[in-house]
């Protein structure tokens, strides 16, 4: 009941004629070297086709899961192999950064990519992502956006619409090579109110079609592949001064895979809640020092995430019924211990 009089509440106030204005983005309202913007991932089944002018989203109801941060960085401070490319006017004006962000760390089959840096520029004109800088199988390495991707044109008001392609390559010395081109589509489709769990914000919401072509040539077989992605769906809501998007959905053939939205630092709690009395396992001591163990079953096995998603520790798959975690080298920190076989969690803190 209190979900569904809020809105009632504020527009019986007259909020809509007060707060309810039409903003433009711009510049000032993206993240700078030094701003951090924390976050809560959750997901959702609202309709992303509702939307317009002087719209109201209620997304009151979201439910906050774990726990994340982007904190900007100057390029400067970024590995000095990475910056050549990032960091030199001269040579690569288009791809010289104004910012660099944390990327997370990946892996596949032959191909490890670590200590992931992604580089931005921010202007007058838009905001770009211009590459990336990354440890790919021991060997630093630098990725420029050639051309860059365009992700906002500024300023950005509503009504507006408009596309930029960008193209990047990746060589693995013995094992080959990948190449990605984009065609971004952006369109900025309402304005209005977003209303969040705990807050509430005037925004414009961009919609940004990616349509993505990836190709591969592995050295060994001696020949490559062109093989078109599913088409990725960002639906951002931007509101002033709060650098990123203080909601974002992002579909990938359809499907939600990414719902993240704004959240209070002063909300991050450290405490450790109980374990619910239905939890298919539990764990000692928490809050954790250099060991974790844990009582459940586990037959496809456990994941310790941290706050970005990352999956910094694991449990094979298993019939036992006791485990244990070494956590020798995982930053002390909230974490969530997942079970991959139903998905059950349990807030772990490490401490030190």
């Amino acid at each position: 009941m209190k979900q569904m009089l809020r809105p009632l509440f504020l527009a019986l106030c007259g909020w809509s004629a007060a707060a309810n204005a039409q903003i433009s983005i711009g510049p000032a309202d993206m993240p700078s070297p030094g701003d951090t913007v924390r976050f809560r991932n959750t997901n959702t089944t609202a309709d992303m086709a509702d939307t317009g002018a002087g719209h109201t989203w209620d997304f009151s109801d979201l439910q906050p899961a774990a726990e994340g941060a982007d904190t900007a960085v100057t390029v400067g401070s970024t590995p000095f192999l990475y910056q050549f490319f990032f960091n030199n006017a001269l040579l690569y004006p288009e791809n010289k950064a104004d910012l660099a962000m944390r990327g997370a760390d990946m892996g596949m089959q032959g191909v490890q990519i670590s200590d992931v840096f992604n580089y931005f520029k921010s202007n007058s004109a838009g905001y770009r992502d211009v590459g990336f800088g990354a440890n790919i199988n021991g060997l630093p390495t630098s990725v420029q956006r050639t051309p860059v991707d365009w992700i906002y044109r500024f300023p950005m008001d509503f009504g507006n619409t408009d596309s930029s392609a960008s193209h990047f390559e990746i060589s693995v010395p013995t094992l080959g090579f990948y190449g990605q081109d984009q065609m971004r589509r952006n369109e900025v489709d309402g304005w209005g109110t977003l209303i969040l769990p705990a807050d509430t914000f005037q925004v414009l919401r961009v919609k940004s079609r990616l349509q993505r072509t990836d190709t591969i040539y592995v050295d060994q077989l001696g020949f490559g592949i062109s093989v078109p992605e599913p088409e990725t769906i960002e639906y951002k809501w931007l509101a002033q001064g709060m650098d990123e998007p203080v909601l974002q959905v992002t579909t990938v053939g359809g499907i939600n895979t990414l719902v993240r939205f704004y959240y209070h630092p002063e909300d991050i709690s450290t405490a450790v809640p109980e374990s619910p009395a239905r939890a298919a396992f539990r764990v000692w001591p928490n809050p954790a020092g250099s060991m974790l163990y844990v009582e459940g079953k586990a037959p496809a096995g456990l994941e310790l995430l941290a706050a970005d998603g990352r999956v910094v520790c694991t449990v094979a798959p298993t019939s036992a019924l006791y485990h244990h975690i070494d956590l020798e080298g995982v930053a002390p920190g909230p974490y969530l211990l997942r079970s991959r076989a139903d998905g059950t969690v349990q807030r772990v803190v490490v401490a030190r």
